[in-house]
């Protein structure tokens, strides 16, 4: 009987990150373990949204949370 991998879930706050995370994400989405979901909790005030959106739209594993009210990090590891 074969084993179910477990899925493995990525939380991913970031806040104004447009110069690199187009390449985070499609870095962990080129790995050759595919059985993961990202979870990305967002507060930018730059293009990171606009980023994260269309990674979203093309890849069913990625959950996309914006957020306009500054919460601080520790709200977005625990969201």
């Amino acid at each position: 009987m074969a084993q179910k991998r477990s899925k493995i879930t990525i939380g991913l706050p970031v806040y104004n990150r447009e110069k690199v995370i187009h390449k985070r994400l499609e870095n962990i989405l080129s790995q050759s373990f595919q059985d993961f979901e990202i979870i990305i909790y967002d507060n930018s005030d730059d293009s990171t949204q606009e980023i994260c959106s269309d990674f979203k739209e093309k890849d069913e594993r990625i959950k996309y949370f914006h957020e306009e009210e500054k919460h601080g990090i520790e709200y977005a590891f625990n969201y």
